[in-house]
């Protein structure tokens, strides 16, 4: 990926930022967005390995972690943030990932002396995120927004390295302490691999996102009665888990 969707906007202000985000569409674990500055490159000039940065989701997964460390040696600042499961089943989708995005943008520091830095211009990819709703989050960046910019704008790209990476290592450690739900493999993403973990343990608050589909029937999805009776043995077995974890049988009143 070159750096052509960058330059167009290397007019607007001295940093320009890219931001993405990671595990919208999974069901369990945290959402996470990154805000990257990078340098203006030069491709006279500077080095090119970072030219080899493209979208997360086309980089296989044994590469990406030199593509981050690239990234953090290369780029002038970076921010992380974070959404947990709760907050994304309170605010849905969309207003948790532009959460998550201003939390990155508030969070993005130099990498080379930690100290807050904040980008002039921001590219984002589909989500507005000063758009005006009840959210009202204070964010007066000026910013563009780029169809598919993951797959067009370096900084963009980059942005979805960092988050990807960072939130893996995440679901990994979460793994170490659930293995039965094989989140090293499925990384919290809705698969039949994830839900036979559902199966026998029943499902984890605080980190599955239990309003999301398919713990709860979507009425735009068409579904048989298997999912019914799914999520019925995901209920039974949540809560005697939840009770032999107490360690007591259910307290019932003196007659």
């Amino acid at each position: 990926m070159d750096n052509t969707y960058d330059k167009m906007y290397y007019g607007e202000g001295a940093l320009i930022a890219g931001i993405d985000e990671s595990g919208v569409s999974d069901i369990a674990g945290p959402l996470v967005a990154a805000c990257v500055i990078l340098p203006k490159i030069d491709i006279h000039k500077d080095d090119l390995r970072i030219f080899e940065i493209d979208d997360s989701k086309k980089i296989p997964e044994k590469y990406r972690d030199k593509h981050a460390e690239i990234i953090w040696q290369t780029a002038i600042g970076i921010g992380l943030g974070e959404v947990q499961p709760a907050e994304f089943d309170y605010l849905g989708r969309v207003e948790a990932t532009r959460l998550a995005m201003y939390r990155a943008v508030s969070a993005c520091k130099t990498t080379a002396k930690g100290k807050e830095i904040k980008p002039d211009f921001i590219l984002l990819d589909r989500v507005q995120l000063n758009k005006r709703d009840h959210l009202r989050l204070p964010v007066k960046i000026r910013q563009a927004h780029i169809d598919q910019g993951d797959t067009k704008s370096l900084c963009i790209a980059a942005a979805s390295i960092i988050a990807k990476v960072y939130r893996d290592k995440i679901m990994i450690r979460l793994h170490e302490k659930f293995p039965h739900y094989n989140w090293i493999s499925n990384k919290g993403y809705p698969c039949e691999d994830h839900y036979k973990g559902i199966d026998v343990h029943g499902i984890q608050f605080g980190i599955h996102r239990i309003k999301k589909w398919p713990f709860r029937k979507n009425p735009s999805l068409q579904e048989d009665h298997v999912w019914d009776r799914r999520r019925d043995q995901w209920r039974r077995i949540t809560a005697s888990l939840a009770q032999k974890e107490a360690g007591k049988e259910i307290w019932t009143p003196r007659q």
